[in-house]
């Protein structure tokens, strides 16, 4: 329904699969995005990460990518207080990401929601981004919630009116505050959205990748690179891609949960990222 979902776009003035890989990678979010007090109301108004939240607490995650025919899911892994913090996203080709968004401030409620992405190409050194949520428990966002209204994602920060160019950009040091940065958000910067394109633009709007080292960290954005390379190479014989027939990600959520750290968690998590559907074949 209209009031259970939400939907917005802005401009990323970088390379389409720059910001992309960004998104998709979960290792960075506990950092750039955290808030430095439990209690500081920036939290509060979605902008800063909780530190007392799993997402937080817990270990670098160990990563577990399963390639599918719509592209993969993977599982971002990490050791809390004996249990384990699991991240399930889904990377569907060739351009969108599903990310968890259940757990709110320090993890102890939970929201039947899903969130994410998808990352236009406009032309070489700017993006389309499309942000999305959904409740799927029943609840209603408010219409504040819906317009984004006060957040960097809504009227009040991206021209509408105007090719939906952020106010918050390179020419204003995308909104960061020095003072924000020493006592509220690491970053210094509002919100997570903000955040993360504001390292992806800073780099300039198309970097020299042969020129980088990926490590465990980015096997999902080894994976993506990977993947779009082999469908490039299938197009230029003539190849339809696998992935453009597929609809078994129709059905497919991304789900975050805290779980026992007994090695059953993949077991627990992945029939739940596809409700009422049957498990994609994966390989681990």
């Amino acid at each position: 329904p209209e009031n259970q979902r939400i939907a917005n776009r802005r401009i990323s003035e970088c390379n389409w699969l720059q910001a992309l890989e960004g998104g998709i990678d979960t290792s960075h979010a506990p950092i750039l995005h955290r808030a430095l007090k439990s209690n500081d109301p920036s939290r509060n108004a979605g902008q800063g990460v909780d530190p007392n939240s799993p997402f937080v607490r817990g270990r670098a995650p160990n990563l577990e990518v399963e390639v599918t025919n719509y592209g993969y899911r993977y599982f971002g892994v990490r050791e809390v207080d004996g249990q384990v913090y699991v991240r399930g996203y889904h990377y569907v080709m060739p351009f969108t990401q599903i990310r968890p968004q259940q757990f709110v401030g320090d993890g102890s409620r939970q929201v039947e929601q899903a969130a994410g992405h998808f990352w236009v190409p406009m032309d070489d050194h700017n993006t389309m981004v499309w942000n999305w949520h959904y409740n799927y428990g029943g609840a209603a966002y408010t219409d504040d919630q819906r317009f984004m209204r006060g957040g960097t994602n809504g009227p009040d920060s991206v021209d509408w009116n105007n090719g939906f160019r952020s106010k918050y950009n390179r020419e204003n040091n995308w909104g960061m505050d020095r003072v924000v940065q020493k006592t509220e958000l690491y970053a210094g910067i509002p919100a997570g959205n903000l955040q993360d394109r504001a390292v992806q633009e800073s780099m300039g709007s198309i970097v020299d990748r042969t020129r980088e080292h990926l490590g465990p960290a980015d096997k999902a954005i080894a994976t993506t690179r990977r993947l779009l390379i082999n469908t490039a190479r299938a197009l230029r014989e003539g190849k339809d891609p696998v992935s453009a027939a597929d609809t078994t990600y129709h059905h497919a959520r991304a789900m975050e949960k805290m779980l026992p750290n007994d090695g059953s968690w993949h077991e627990r998590i992945v029939a739940e990222m596809y409700p009422g559907a049957p498990v994609p074949t994966g390989v681990r």
